[in-house]
């Protein structure tokens, strides 16, 4: 009788030891999917996906300032989204899954650090090179098109003009590519060229540009100093920042640099 009692004490110490370690043991995983989008024009939304794994405790939202490493949290929910007011900053977000006393960091963790190009030579609409300029909407990059054919349309967001046949100046002009067909160089084909908007030249280059307005934004500006600085608001919706550091009418060139605002709808532009 007594051995049968030791075997079952045994029995359950096992048991027991079996159900603490199940207990202790959290199942847990990272978020997926995590995205940024505009909540307004000055504020951001980020939104993942719950991960498989199981239902954390909560999350904690995070942001790393542009120019920075450190995350600094600004949020903690148990929903899949969060809104972000950065005060015209820019940087790196990261949503964290919280299991108990584990973390699990989501991927990927997306920026809206603008997408920065450098130096382009772009020529004015006589001269001879390119004179349209603009993003591609999937990567941000920039790259030069010419402005005489029609097939360019969908891809310029502005070209280098001084509105007169030849190209020297004296003064040279960023400008809407809906206003080539009507240049008096006669040299840009009736298309689908898109509308933009242009602000007045700016002082500050991080600072998050001005509020989309008609007031605000024309379809062509000036470039009044060199180097000239102004925000570009495109016709479908996504800000950009345009540095003309110099241009030369003895050559018809413009040196053009840019920063071009991935999430659709935001203005903040620091870089």
């Amino acid at each position: 009788m007594k051995r049968l009692l030791s075997i079952a004490a045994i029995g359950v110490l096992a048991v027991t030891a079996l159900v603490m370690v199940r207990c202790n043991s959290v199942t847990g995983g990272a978020p997926t999917d995590v995205a940024l989008a505009a909540a307004t024009d000055s504020t951001v939304k980020v939104t993942w996906t719950a991960p498989s794994e199981g239902t954390p405790d909560k999350y904690i939202v995070m942001f790393s300032e542009t120019g920075t490493d450190a995350y600094e949290p600004f949020d903690t929910v148990i929903t899949t989204e969060a809104t972000h007011n950065p005060a015209g900053k820019t940087g790196t977000y990261k949503v964290v899954a919280k299991f108990g006393s584990t973390d699990y960091d989501g991927t990927p963790t997306p920026t809206t650090t603008p997408i920065s190009s450098a130096v382009i030579s772009v020529s004015e609409l006589n001269a001879a090179g390119s004179s349209g300029y603009g993003w591609t909407r999937a990567d941000g990059s920039a790259t030069t098109y010419t402005m005489t054919q029609a097939s360019n349309a969908a891809s310029v967001d502005f070209y280098i003009t001084d509105f007169a046949t030849g190209y020297s100046g004296p003064d040279y002009s960023v400008a809407s590519p809906d206003l080539g067909p009507s240049d008096p160089t006669g040299v840009v084909p009736s298309g689908s060229w898109r509308i933009n908007g242009f602000t007045a030249g700016l002082s500050n280059e991080n600072s998050a540009l001005p509020m989309h307005s008609t007031s605000t934004y024309f379809n062509y500006q000036e470039i009044s100093t060199q180097p000239f600085l102004t925000g570009c608001y495109t016709a479908d919706g996504y800000y950009a920042l345009v540095k003309v550091d110099s241009y030369n009418t003895g050559s018809g060139t413009a040196q053009v640099r840019s920063w071009f605002q991935k999430v659709k709808g935001l203005r903040l532009i620091e870089h």
